[in-house]
């Protein structure tokens, strides 16, 4: 018997455990699926749809992220090019859009949430299973069934998708090696420093935002990084972002009203 299937067979007993009442079984379930609650640290299968579904990392090769990527899509022809493990670059670029849509569809979603949501749908998952067959174990019914059930919690935020088609696809995603660096030819009048920052998903996140950026929220980010860094009008901006031209104008001065005022209280090293 190797390593993998005394695993499974481990895990398999644990959900029997969990049936019968035990929350120390409850626990030990979360645990190999990667989340500590104690440390508060995320790993291996729940680690990857906390990371797709808060900061847009995508594995490519890994059926199970496409086909939960395939459920958000109507599009038929990126539902097709989702099922094979390779893909050219302009369904990559698709797929990125499409995420891009899922984590700002799910921003208001604390981290803390998301975490205790997914755990709950694999205990869910634990409570409802049922052996069917020698050859058949937990292991198996998760990786077939997880994917439909996150989907399931959380489709109530994907009813209407008009706005899909308004977000620009930005290139700063994990899965990648390029970068989007910003140069000596922004404006100074937004006190982006001279040497080079990231900027792309990740910044507007506020995860690689440094001061005084890390003071804005999310919306007033990508304001930024269409208007000054990719260099668009504000109607190129109002209509990837869903607003008038005018509301864009208004809320670049109060962003930069705002970065002047932070400015004066910079943080002490």
């Amino acid at each position: 018997m190797d390593d993998k299937t005394q695993q499974y067979e481990h895990i398999e007993s644990l959900v029997f455990e969990y049936q019968a009442g035990s929350e120390k079984a409850g626990l030990e379930i979360i645990q190999s699926f990667g989340y500590d609650p104690e440390t508060k640290e995320l790993s291996k299968y729940l680690n990857k749809y906390f990371a797709l579904l808060r900061f847009g990392v995508i594995k490519f090769n890994d059926r199970d992220t496409r086909q939960f990527l395939r459920q958000f899509t109507s599009d038929e022809t990126l539902h097709k090019a989702l099922i094979p493990n390779y893909q050219y670059a302009h369904t990559k670029k698709a797929t990125r859009k499409l995420v891009q849509m899922i984590n700002y569809r799910m921003r208001h979603i604390t981290d803390e949430d998301l975490i205790n949501d997914l755990c709950l749908l694999l205990l869910t998952q634990a409570r409802k299973y049922k052996k069917q067959g020698k050859k058949k174990n937990f292991c198996g019914y998760l990786f077939n069934s997880y994917r439909y059930k996150v989907y399931a919690h959380y489709k109530y935020l994907f009813k209407d998708q008009l706005y899909s088609h308004r977000i620009e696809m930005l290139e700063d995603y994990r899965d990648e090696n390029s970068e989007i660096l910003i140069e000596e030819t922004l404006r100074s009048d937004l006190y982006f420093q001279n040497e080079k920052e990231k900027i792309g998903l990740n910044w507007i996140l506020g995860k690689t935002a440094d001061f005084p950026f890390n003071q804005l929220n999310n919306f007033e980010r990508t304001l930024i990084s269409l208007y000054d860094y990719k260099g668009m009008t504000y109607e190129e901006v109002g209509a990837q972002m869903g607003y008038h031209r005018d509301t864009i104008w208004n809320k670049r001065k109060q962003i930069k009203k705002k970065l002047e005022e932070i400015m004066k209280n910079p943080p002490c090293d």
